[in-house]
């Protein structure tokens, strides 16, 4: 069988499935719309990528990647039938460097999808890559948009984005303080 041939019969059996756990209405506007346990979380990354792709969204944006709000936060950070945490406590945990955070241009706190893992429910922030967003220089010229793009932009270096690579390596991985440092002298 041909490489595209393939191609085709595997989307149309994940376009079936797909459809099949999909809102009714027919229409997604966010994550909140998909049964996120159901189709699986790599499938969410993928329609979520798809459809910020497809938005009309600007090519830094498109860098960033899809992104959660301070709402979403609120309510996925916690247990299931934990209360839900306020957007002021989720806005606090970016400030103290606990999550990957930025403020858009319409002053909206933005969360990139590239920092956590969906388990049990919940979203769970991964360790390693909050801990590489702690080391970038925030006393340059870039702001917190550029450094989060960064971190989403595949490095020849690495042979993938810093976020993946710290998130599998650690952040403390030596090819990825390279990349840091490099960033640092552009940054100066």
């Amino acid at each position: 069988m041909e490489t595209e041939q393939l191609v085709q019969e595997v989307v149309e059996v994940i376009g079936c499935k797909l459809r099949a756990r999909l809102p009714r209405s027919g229409r997604i506007d966010d994550a909140n719309d998909v049964d996120v346990e159901a189709l699986g979380s790599q499938a969410v990354d993928w329609l979520l990528a798809a459809l910020y792709a497809t938005s009309g969204t600007s090519p830094l944006a498109r860098r960033i990647g899809p992104v959660y709000s301070s709402e979403d936060l609120a309510r996925w950070l916690v247990a299931p039938g934990s209360e839900p945490l306020t957007t002021q406590a989720v806005r606090k945990r970016a400030k103290g460097g606990q999550l990957v955070g930025f403020l858009t241009d319409d002053r909206q706190w933005a969360f990139p999808a590239w920092q956590f893992d969906r388990a049990a429910g919940r979203l769970v922030p991964r360790s390693e890559v909050v801990a590489l967003w702690r080391q970038l220089p925030r006393d340059s010229f870039l702001s917190d948009v550029d450094l989060a793009a960064w971190m989403n932009t595949e490095l020849r270096s690495l042979r993938k984005t810093p976020a993946a690579y710290a998130d599998r390596h650690g952040a403390d991985a030596v090819e990825l303080g390279s990349a840091v440092s490099r960033l640092r002298r552009r940054a100066a």
